[in-house]
């Protein structure tokens, strides 16, 4: 067992007790503002930020990009519940 392995054995149950709504969000709005913060980057436009923000195509992207964390974080839920379950019966067998 490597340590990505450990760590998810250790940190897994935690997280399941916050709620599979509270990882989602977390994860679609990290996602959804950090893919929205760098597009604002490339953006040639040289008015104000507050401007940028609140333009119709930020905001559009804002809840596209959203949307796709939001299963992006559902998957990757999924992916861990079901590593964990393998994980934890292969541990619970050498033990």
């Amino acid at each position: 067992m490597n340590a990505k392995d450990k760590y998810l054995l250790e940190t897994w149950p935690k997280q399941q007790a916050k709620g599979k709504m509270m990882y989602m969000v977390y994860h679609a709005l990290i996602y959804g503002l950090l893919v929205g913060v760098i597009s604002l980057l490339f953006r040639n436009d040289d008015g104000p930020v507050l401007d940028l923000i609140l333009s119709k195509d930020y905001l559009v992207k804002f809840a596209l990009f959203t949307t796709i964390g939001v299963i992006m974080a559902n998957y990757k839920w999924r992916a861990n519940n079901k590593r964990y379950e393998a994980l934890k019966q292969q541990n619970d067998q050498i033990n």
